[in-house]
């Protein structure tokens, strides 16, 4: 579930969005063409399914009506957030929409406790409100980050995993000569640190149910501020007009592993890489 970070190709399927990775040169690192994934080559769920022997998660809404259904199940919408409100307008499928389709799943005949839902929704709350962030509203969003694991437990889902907003205060769509924007990294930390207790209180509240955090934000701060110690040579971005879908090719690097963001906010495959590893470990504390 989720949004840019871990969406394999959903809102292909969405009539008229606007919020897409699927045109040159996202995907050139692995797939040699657009894939729908908005970095240059494998994300979050390929990397983790990868390494556990999984086949690639299949976006929910390019599932055929009664076909059997894969070993992993994409959800996530690029440009969705926590909130309804987040980019309404771009065609996404919000976080409340996403629990709309997991809830079909609970009407099969499924061990839903076998499956562990991956979360990464939150950042486009803030993205959205970056020239303002007074107005992002952090109640609203924990408000329905908790609501949103409540349902899932109702379903009969026991097995979650949240990952943070990352260090947004790092991206290259803010950042002026490397230097990270501590007044957006603060709302950021503030929102982080309330989701964390949300996921681990459910956990706690919920007879069975299993929950653990991937502090994400940490980890990309440290990669931006300390690039050469991970492999990085530019904490920069990759593809600076890529997101602009126009003149996309300008300014784009020859080595995309060499910077830590592949566009102007989304990292590169070699930092999902490593984020990855972290995300293994957690899902493995809820097995």
């Amino acid at each position: 579930m989720g949004d840019s970070i871990f969406d394999v190709g959903t809102n292909k399927y969405v009539k008229n969005s606007v919020s897409r990775c699927d045109f040159v040169p996202y995907g050139e690192t692995r797939f040699s063409k657009p894939s729908g994934r908005c970095s240059d080559g494998f994300i979050i769920p390929d990397l983790i399914n990868e390494a556990i022997g999984l086949p690639f998660s299949r976006p929910f809404l390019g599932l055929k009506a009664g076909s059997q259904l894969p070993p992993s199940i994409n959800f996530a919408s690029d440009g969705s957030g926590l909130l309804d409100s987040t980019h309404s307008d771009w065609g996404v499928v919000s976080f409340n929409e996403q629990l709309k389709q997991l809830a079909q799943l609970s009407k099969k005949n499924l061990n839903l406790n076998d499956f562990v839902v991956v979360i990464s929704s939150a950042g486009n709350d803030i993205a959205a409100n970056l020239q303002n962030i007074a107005d992002v509203d952090l109640k609203a969003m924990l408000m329905s980050l908790e609501k949103g694991l409540e349902q899932l437990y109702k379903y009969g889902f026991r097995k979650i995993v949240y990952s943070s907003v990352g260090a947004l205060g790092c991206s290259p769509i803010v950042t002026s000569g490397g230097k990270c924007v501590s007044e957006i990294n603060n709302l950021v930390e503030e929102f982080n640190v309330q989701a964390r207790e949300i996921v681990l209180g459910v956990a706690k509240r919920f007879p069975g149910m299993k929950g653990t955090f991937v502090d994400g934000y940490s980890l990309i701060k440290s990669y931006v501020e300390n690039p050469k110690r991970f492999g990085f040579k530019n904490s920069g971005g990759c593809c600076p007009n890529c997101l602009s879908q126009k003149n996309t090719l300008s300014g784009l690097c020859k080595n995309p592993s060499d910077y830590v963001f592949w566009d102007i906010i989304h990292p590169t495959e070699h930092t999902y890489m490593l984020l990855a590893k972290e995300f293994i470990k957690k899902i493995i504390e809820v097995l």
